[in-house]
């Protein structure tokens, strides 16, 4: 314990929470980025569902927050995201960062040495607080220094990717509050209904030889199979025709074939995807 105050152990005390600051900026950064870089779930919950997941994250110690990061935040550039079936009312978002090994690995690296570093202030700094001995404050005040040194590069780091994700964010807000995102989900709600899928396994079943089906045949089957979709068509789906259904699908493709007797009919087809036609 010290009794008298002086420059240098003043100084001192002002890098130990110079550098305190630092370690819990940290610390905040990663559980705003842990917190905020995912989350899922039906549209009139998502809300909620984040609040949960940032309430769960807050709790976490560091070292659940650096393993975490190097899990969930940053991914290997040669893994393959794995693909998740979600219900038709899911709502998601995500941010990922996708690296290379070595930097992944430096990472890793700079997270534990970070770690370390903040350990090593908290718990065994007091040793180094000998009051009245000059060199052991000289010796503190490069202590501190080498210390902020090394962890500035991660500090540096987790900075930028909180704001490429609240850039991110600001993105995906601007983009759910768009005509363009409107249209989206009404043509997701669109490909996924009942007709459509059935016009769709229509085209699968009956065709021609040249792969076309024709449509009146495929009206006939729906009429028959489901006859209240057609009867409430306009109502349903916004269309007037079966026609105009399949062009706003934005699934099939369509072309007026000329009849002998100088009539036309239309023909549909379920658009091939580029790895059909590889």
């Amino acid at each position: 314990m010290f009794t008298e105050r002086t420059p240098t152990s003043d100084e001192v005390l002002r890098r130990v929470g110079r550098n305190l600051v630092i370690f819990k900026q940290i610390e905040h950064s990663l559980k705003l980025l842990l917190a905020h870089h995912k989350n899922a779930g039906p549209i009139d919950r998502y809300a909620e569902s984040l609040q949960a997941r940032a309430e769960c994250v807050k709790k976490k110690m560091l070292g659940y927050l650096v393993e975490a990061y190097t899990t969930e935040v940053l991914r290997d550039a040669g893994e393959e995201p794995p693909e998740e079936e979600r219900p038709d009312d899911w709502f998601a978002f995500s941010f990922q960062i996708s690296v290379e090994t070595e930097f992944m690995e430096g990472i890793r690296k700079d997270l534990k040495l970070m770690t370390d570093e903040r350990n090593d202030l908290v718990h065994h700094f007091l040793p180094r607080w000998q009051y009245g001995n000059d060199d052991a404050m000289t010796n503190a005040l490069a202590y501190l220094d080498e210390q902020r040194e090394k962890v500035l590069p991660m500090h540096e780091h987790l900075r930028s990717m909180v704001q490429h994700l609240h850039e991110s964010a600001k993105i995906f807000v601007e983009f759910v509050a768009s005509p363009e995102y409107e249209k989206q989900i009404e043509l997701m709600w669109l490909q996924s209904s009942p007709l459509v899928i059935f016009i769709s396994e229509v085209a699968a079943q009956h065709h021609r030889k040249d792969g076309w089906t024709y449509l009146a045949q495929a009206g006939s089957l729906a009429s028959r199979e489901m006859p209240e979709e057609i009867a409430t068509l306009k109502e349903r789906y916004g269309f007037k025709t079966l026609k105009k259904l399949l062009l706003g699908a934005e699934v099939f493709e369509l072309m007026d074939e000329q009849k002998s007797e100088g009539s036309f009919r239309t023909l549909y087809r379920n658009k091939r995807s580029p790895l059909d036609e590889s």
